[in-house]
């Protein structure tokens, strides 16, 4: 395919309406897979090129626009993991960058509760297994649906719904068994 027809848009699509649809569930995922906000910006504005490059190829017949984006910004983000561990950089963990997650609203002392339990969360989050976290993360980060997920991730959706079931149960009885 050459350079120019890359950079042409699919028949009919309208990328500024991709974007202004797209663009905060992207980098939600994005953040809730790095834990680092340059990091999430960087892999989204990625994510975003690769889209672009490739939504020449992308045939609506053969299912729809969420799953193909999520599976290339799926696909980006097990790249950048790799050439992290390859470089032997320290995979910063999402719990360690709460300070922008409280609201300024709210005062001192909720604001660090809140805090607190989102630690909490996602402290237990991380000891699910890594499949276990990326539905969860596509799921209520990205807000995909089932089908959307098992669709990005070539998953049976039955298979999809019985792991959310079960990573949500694993959370459930970790958060109410006490500290």
């Amino acid at each position: 395919m050459s350079r120019s027809r890359d950079a042409q848009p699919a028949e009919g699509v309208n990328i500024e309406s991709l974007f202004l649809e797209y663009y905060p569930r992207l980098y939600a995922y994005m953040r809730y897979r790095t834990g680092d906000v340059a990091q999430a910006e960087d892999l989204t504005s990625e994510v975003l090129e690769r889209v672009l490059r490739y939504l020449p190829s992308y045939d609506p017949r053969k299912g729809d626009f969420a799953p193909w984006l999520f599976r290339i910004a799926h696909n980006t983000w097990v790249n950048h993991y790799r050439r992290q561990r390859r470089r032997g950089a320290h995979h910063v963990d999402i719990g360690e960058r709460l300070n922008d997650v409280a609201s300024p609203d709210l005062g001192p002392e909720p604001s660090a509760e809140r805090s607190e339990e989102i630690a909490r969360m996602v402290a237990c989050v991380r000891t699910l297994p890594a499949r276990q976290q990326e539905i969860l993360g596509m799921r209520f980060v990205a807000r995909l649906t089932n089908r959307e997920i098992a669709r990005a991730l070539r998953m049976n959706e039955r298979t999809v719904s019985v792991t959310i079931l079960r990573a949500l149960r694993k959370l459930r009885k970790q958060l109410e068994d006490p500290v």
